[in-house]
């Protein structure tokens, strides 16, 4: 029997999968004309969307003189860069030299693949004959594209800190209570029944609260009619390594041919480097609602409560080591497991090569 103990894994220097798809940026982001910089998996891009509407994601770095692509302007159906006017098609090649007619084979940068699924544009920052569309997450069973469906994408926000953090704060329902007082929970959350389920990559966290009232702010949220109790189940789902979902169903004890209404956070989690992650949040519900600007701003307000605090988090890692010591209880079981599931993927691709 192997007896020797393992080290825990510190959550602020988690490894990446390379080999999955992620969210690079919304449709919108990507217009004609302009180049938008970002990264994924320690990989620098340049996005751009040709004249005939393609997306397209290029290594950032010109490997001429090395100058940012991104840097660079949209030419038809090419990306030129904005120093010696070298001009790269879809497929990364150099399609023209301004000084000469020869182009060398070496004249070239690597292109990603990308799948464009509104409202979110998906890369492969992996071994490209891998990168499979099938294994893209189901839009259907998110809400997006769905009949009687609504669905608005929200923000984007770029956070200092490993993206692995984010899911585990994502899989900790009880902070809600706290860290964001009674702005989508009217207080109940933390000491509300739960349960955990989870399917290979996969965790769940369930909270039942029953009889709840709404207050101002999560009836503006949630479409909540004032004075009418509801039953509420909260779902955070992690799918890792790439997405998160929180499911929130009301049902109506009070009126029970009143329709069942469901809202779904779709929350892709990218990581940029080891230090940077982006939260991308899209709103879709099984009803009609507005999505007014104050309504993005208060969840951007939520959202950003936490990315504060795993900004705080990582700066202590940071300062003092990755041997911090922890303490967990109960409700941290769903977040442990997520844990060790993205270190156990890392590993094994590593060790696949």
């Amino acid at each position: 029997m192997d007896t020797a103990v393992r080290k825990p894994v510190c959550p602020a220097t988690q490894g990446f999968v390379k080999n999955a798809w992620y969210v690079v940026a919304f449709s919108h982001e990507v217009g004609s004309g302009g180049v938008l910089r970002r990264q994924c998996c320690e990989e620098d891009l340049a996005l751009f969307r040709t004249k005939s509407g393609d997306t397209v994601a290029l290594y950032d770095r010109c490997p001429h003189r090395g100058v940012p692509l991104s840097q660079g302007h949209v030419e038809g159906d090419a990306l030129r860069c904005a120093y010696h006017g070298l001009e790269f098609g879809k497929d990364g090649r150099c399609l023209r030299i301004p000084t000469q007619p020869l182009i060398p084979d070496e004249m070239c940068v690597r292109s990603y693949p990308l799948v464009e699924r509104s409202p979110f544009i998906w890369l492969w920052p992996g071994d490209a004959a891998k990168a499979d569309p099938t294994l893209l997450p189901d839009h259907h069973r998110l809400g997006l594209g769905r009949d009687g469906w609504s669905a608005e994408p929200y923000f984007m926000l770029e956070i200092h800190s490993n993206y692995s953090m984010l899911f585990e704060n994502l899989l900790d329902t009880s902070h809600i209570s706290f860290l964001h007082g009674r702005a989508i929970d009217s207080g109940r959350m933390a000491t509300a029944d739960f349960r955990t389920e989870h399917d290979g990559s996969v965790m769940r966290l369930i909270r039942t609260l029953k009889g709840d009232m709404p207050n101002e702010n999560n009836a503006k949220q949630y479409c909540l009619e004032m004075g009418v109790p509801f039953d509420r189940e909260l779902t955070s789902e992690a799918q890792l390594p790439n997405l998160h979902v929180i499911r929130n169903q009301f049902t109506f004890p009070s009126r029970p041919k009143h329709a069942e209404h469901v809202r779904i956070n779709v929350m892709p989690i990218t990581p940029a480097n080891s230090r940077l992650h982006y939260h991308f949040l899209t709103m879709t519900s099984s009803y009609e609602e507005e999505h007014p600007q104050s309504l993005k701003d208060a969840m951007e307000t939520v959202l950003t409560q936490d990315k504060v605090v795993l900004e705080a988090i990582q700066g202590l890692y940071d300062r003092h080591g990755p041997d911090l010591p922890e303490v967990s209880v109960k409700a941290d079981g769903a977040a442990m497991r997520a844990r060790r599931v993205i270190a156990e993927m890392v590993e094994d691709e590593r060790r696949a090569g």
